[in-house]
């Protein structure tokens, strides 16, 4: 795997991951990328997710893989850490090289949770890749911005991105007992955050207007 004593030094190679945009309850394919001008046999890195996205799982094994950058002997693990973090190491028993200079090394698919909102920051740390000829070689940190949907607008119940008496009449409707409509958000029909949905959230959503 790592070499056990090594000499730190630090590169301009990058290991990261690319912005991207995820819906809420989607599952998606992610890509860990590898720009290099030295070969390296070896990494780890520790993957730092927000809350409300986690990677897949199978038999309780997160699934991480490994792309055609890899020699045949390539292997990679993972387990979580402590502080939260998701470790990620990669090795090659006969010490072989990734291949070429840039493209991904590594693919794993992330979920969204169903209520997964707004922007979002995953993180790689605490990178490390080892050379050829033994060396252990320091990346810097590096971040991704996740964009999901729009963050929830308490009051915005029926979905048009504006708070008017359009909202309040859609709510007035679902509290009397009448027919949502196909836009009618629960969540935001809950103005006052009090997890029910009544005539405090219309008095509620009134002020804001007048406000």
């Amino acid at each position: 795997m790592m070499a056990a004593a090594m000499n730190l030094a630090a590169t301009t190679d990058r290991f990261y991951i690319e912005d991207f945009s995820i819906e809420a309850g989607e599952t998606r394919q992610v890509q860990m990328l590898l720009d290099n001008e030295a070969a390296y046999t070896a990494f780890q890195t520790d993957l730092l997710l927000p809350p409300g996205l986690t990677v897949e799982q199978e038999d309780d094994e997160y699934i991480f893989d490994l792309t055609q950058r890899k020699a045949n002997d390539h292997t990679i693990i993972s387990q979580m850490r402590s502080d939260g973090a998701l470790r990620v190491v990669s090795f090659s028993m006969n010490v072989r090289a990734y291949t070429g200079n840039s493209g991904a090394l590594v693919t794993f698919s992330l979920m969204a949770a169903d209520d997964f909102r707004g922007t979002a920051t995953i993180e790689l740390k605490n990178t490390k890749f080892t050379t050829l000829d033994g060396q252990e070689v320091m990346f810097m940190n590096e971040i991704c911005q996740v964009q999901g949907p729009a963050a929830l607008q308490p009051g915005d119940v029926n979905g048009d991105d504006t708070i008017d008496i359009d909202d309040v009449t859609a709510l007035i409707q679902h509290v009397l007992g009448g027919g949502d409509s196909e836009s009618f958000n629960l969540d935001a029909a809950n103005v006052n955050g009090d997890g029910g949905i009544d005539i405090d959230d219309v008095t509620t959503l009134i002020a804001m207007i007048l406000h």
